[in-house]
């Protein structure tokens, strides 16, 4: 788990894209997305800049259950309701593609040793990822979705996008 300073810093950099997701009209799931995409990105940042194998063990563990949940949680619950409307049925298709990519990204980071001058190689990577995909949806998808969702809409998703990256959480390891 990474220390507390860590938690407030990727809490607080969760809270400001919430309200940047707000300033650009957001609301509902996409509120969230926005705030959870900020939160790892500070931690996968901090895993980025460590040499100590140990912390790279600490912020990985959080990093992964984050992100695997997160993404996992959207295609169960974000992605049907925009693959099921003409008008963002593309967005969905993009986004499992680009879902496919982080998991084995992922994947590879598992396979190495902590210690290894590979794993920051990949957590960099992982890191230019995940930064994209954020960009990407944050600037194209999720401004396209509220549109044809509506305002309720968006509303409606958030509580079974909590309740499904709760169910995932719990079965990351």
């Amino acid at each position: 788990m990474p220390n507390p300073i860590e938690n407030i810093a990727a809490k607080a950099a969760g809270k400001v894209g919430a309200i940047e997701a707000m300033a650009k009209g957001l609301n509902g799931v996409f509120v969230t997305l926005a705030e959870q995409h900020h939160e790892a990105c500070v931690l996968l940042s901090r895993a980025e800049g460590t040499k100590d194998a140990e912390k790279r063990r600490e912020l990985w563990t959080e990093i992964k259950k984050q992100l695997v949940s997160h993404e996992r949680a959207e295609l169960a619950e974000v992605y049907p309701a925009l693959g099921s409307d003409s008008r963002t049925e593309d967005i969905a298709r993009i986004h499992a593609k680009e879902a496919g990519e982080l998991e084995r990204t992922i994947k590879q980071i598992d396979a190495l040793s902590f210690n290894s001058p590979e794993w920051q190689h990949q957590i960099g990577q992982l890191t230019k990822l995940v930064k994209s995909h954020v960009a990407e949806e944050e600037g194209e998808f999720f401004p396209q979705a509220q549109e044809v969702l509506g305002k309720d809409g968006a509303k409606q998703l958030e509580k079974p996008f909590m309740s499904a990256k709760e169910r995932e959480m719990s079965s990351i390891y």
